[in-house]
């Protein structure tokens, strides 16, 4: 009676499917952990160099304000002086004609004393305007050194943020350049299609376009990696 004999090709074939797709897991997850850790840096310095845009805009903007503000007090100051010396003369031309040396009949004293009501009225308004320039005035020097202090270092807090941006753009252009030879390989096809991934070979023509197909990618692979 002939001994039957066991091949053992399908058993050893089927360890080294084994150990293929053990690898192809672990270099997905790879994949994975740097696209998350290069899209994070992205997301960052995208967000510093758009607050540094904002700061940049704000503080153009409090600049005009500022000038304005200085124009506008500049302008009332010279219409609070002429009033107030207007005034001035109103007050040294009630006391010319209605001082206590004057002998005034009774038309006169009635008239000079609607006067001083008048006047006394009008220098509260001017006293009280006064107060408001003075205020007004404070507030612009204060705002000024502060204005000055932050314009300081912006334009180089600019130049930082764009170039960080940019080195991070590049890494990611990088990372999907990795990500498309392994999902355009033939191991990866079925798995990739199962999976609904993004067709990695079209170009992203802008900053947003590259940004949102890493998301997809990186959303892509994970669905692989979850089987």
């Amino acid at each position: 009676m002939n001994k039957m004999r066991i091949s053992l090709i399908p058993l050893v074939l089927g360890l080294a499917a084994l150990a293929s797709a053990a690898w192809g897991a672990e270099s997905v997850m790879s994949l994975i952990s740097n696209g998350e850790a290069v899209q994070k840096e992205v997301v960052d310095t995208k967000a510093a160099m758009e607050a540094s845009e904002k700061k940049n805009h704000d503080l153009a903007a409090e600049g005009n304000k500022l000038t304005s503000d200085q124009k506008q007090l500049q302008a009332d100051v010279a219409a609070w002086q002429k009033e107030n010396d207007e005034l001035t003369q109103r007050v040294n031309d009630n006391k010319a004609n209605c001082g206590p040396d004057k002998k005034l009949n009774t038309d006169q004293y009635n008239a000079c004393k609607a006067q001083v009501a008048q006047l006394n009225s009008d220098i509260a308004k001017v006293n009280a305007e006064n107060a408001d320039l003075n205020k007004r005035n404070k507030d612009i020097n204060e705002r000024i050194p502060k204005y000055n202090d932050a314009i300081k270092g912006i334009g180089d807090e600019i130049k930082q943020g764009y170039a960080a941006y940019n080195a991070a753009l590049k890494k990611e252009a990088a990372w999907l350049d990795q990500a498309r030879t392994q999902m355009s390989s033939s191991a990866f096809a079925s798995y990739g299609k199962k999976a609904g991934c993004p067709d990695v070979n079209k170009n992203a023509k802008t900053p947003e376009a590259m940004i949102q197909m890493s998301a997809d990618v990186i959303a892509c692979l994970k669905r692989v990696s979850a089987g």
